[in-house]
């Protein structure tokens, strides 16, 4: 007898997924466009290497203190929600680049890391196992391994398209704005935001 084939996602999850999907996209994006910007930092605030390492660390430490409050928030007010308040302040995080390049503060700068990282705890908190919810139990580590491919695609696109803003073709810096990749991304995610804070998610 032939087995029925079980789809990876039910139609009545398709949308949500694609969603949830674009979340893994939108963090594989900003852990890679910093080794980017990481150049740009040394040239344009005339800093160490050794003190640039300081941009990864700031981002980082936004995971190790925001896991536990995230996955607490998560469990009370819903993926939802948590997804919502993740996305805002990734793109909080991000539009303080704006006053980060006015002002040319590193400090500044790393502040701004640090909320994007407390997002991208919010974010990977939430959409990691609402992935695994959204069909039957036996394709959930396919739906899972799925999303989790566009992660890879978002750590693709962010060298080429932070390249293609801030360096020239000989590989010199160019606008010298290490902000305008952050105030894009930050746009795209308040829209993304927007978008889920109205779509009702099973």
């Amino acid at each position: 007898m032939k087995q029925k084939r079980i789809p990876l996602v039910g139609r009545q999850y398709l949308v949500p997924f694609i969603l949830i999907t674009s979340l893994f996209f939108l963090w594989g994006f900003a852990h890679a466009i910093l080794n980017v910007l990481n150049k740009h930092f040394q040239e344009i605030l005339d800093i160490t290497k050794t003190h640039s390492a300081f941009i990864q660390m700031t981002m980082y430490m936004g995971y190790f203190i925001m896991a536990i409050p995230a996955g607490l928030f998560i469990s009370r007010f819903g993926y939802r929600r948590g997804v919502v308040f993740g996305l805002l302040l990734y793109s909080i995080g991000s539009l303080l680049f704006i006053p980060g390049q006015q002002y040319l503060s590193f400090n500044l700068f790393l502040f701004a890391l640090f909320v994007i990282g407390c997002g991208l705890t919010f974010l990977e908190t939430a959409a990691n196992p609402y992935a695994t919810e959204l069909g039957a139990k036996e394709t959930a580590a396919s739906r899972l391994n799925f999303a989790q491919s566009f992660n890879g695609l978002g750590c693709i696109c962010a060298p080429v398209l932070a390249g293609l803003l801030l360096f020239s073709k000989d590989g010199q810096t160019g606008s010298g704005n290490v902000a305008l990749p952050y105030i894009c991304m930050g746009l795209v995610v308040l829209l993304v935001a927007l978008v889920f804070s109205r779509i009702k998610l099973p």
